[in-house]
C-alpha cells in the first residue's frame, strides 16, 4: 500500500480526473482498467493487461501511479492506493477481459435469473456467443447461443484445477 492524501469527499469531476490519470498511466503499460472503488480511506485500482498482468507490473502501475496523483491533486488526508489485479474469483467487467477469455468456460448469470454455462467463442461490442453442451434424452446436445451484453448480470471464468 501507497500513501495518498487527498482533500476531504470526492465528487464526480474529482473521480473523473483520477480515471483520467489511470488511463493515462494504464495506456503507457499497455494495461487496462476493469474496477476502481474509492472508498473513505482507500482507492483500489484493478487492473489487467494481456496475456495476464504480474506482481511486478501491479507494482509499476502503483509508484507511476502515486506519482502522477501527487502531481494532480492537493492533497490533505492520507489514502492507501492499492493495484492488483481483479482476481480470479471476480466477475468480467471489461470487453477486453471478455476478448481475452475466449475458448475458456464461463457460468453466466441473465438478469432474468437463467444461468449458463459454457465456452466463450465470441465476443463484440453487443454480444458473446456459448457453446453450451445440453443434456436432453440421453444425449448431449451442443448449440451455440448468442446473449445481449444487455442481458447478462455476470460472468465468471471457470476454474478447473
Amino acid at each position: 500500500m501507497s500513501p495518498l492524501l487527498f482533500n476531504g469527499m470526492l465528487n464526480a469531476s474529482d473521480e473523473q480526473r483520477i480515471r483520467t490519470v489511470i488511463a493515462e498511466v494504464l495506456d503507457e503499460l499497455d494495461a487496462y482498467l476493469v474496477d476502481l472503488r474509492i472508498r473513505t480511506d482507500k482507492v483500489q485500482v484493478f487492473v489487467d493487461r494481456d496475456p495476464h498482468i504480474t506482481i511486478e507490473d501491479c507494482a509499476r502501475i502503483n509508484r507511476s501511479l502515486v506519482r502522477r496523483l501527487d502531481e494532480a491533486f492537493s492533497f490533505t488526508s492520507r489514502y492507501a492506493l492499492e493495484v492488483s489485479s481483479p482476481g480470479l474469483d471476480q466477475p468480467l467487467r471489461v470487453l477486453r477481459q471478455f476478448r481475452k477469455n475466449i475458448g475458456r468456460s464461463v457460468d453466466v448469470v441473465l438478469y432474468s435469473g437463467e444461468k449458463k454455462r459454457g465456452v466463450l467463442l465470441y465476443v463484440d461490442e453487443d454480444k458473446v456467443i456459448l457453446e453450451e453442451t445440453i443434456r436432453e434424452k440421453k444425449q448431449n446436445i451442443v448449440r451455440q447461443t448468442e446473449l445481449p451484453f444487455v442481458n447478462i448480470k455476470s460472468t465468471l471464468v471457470v476454474i478447473n484445477f
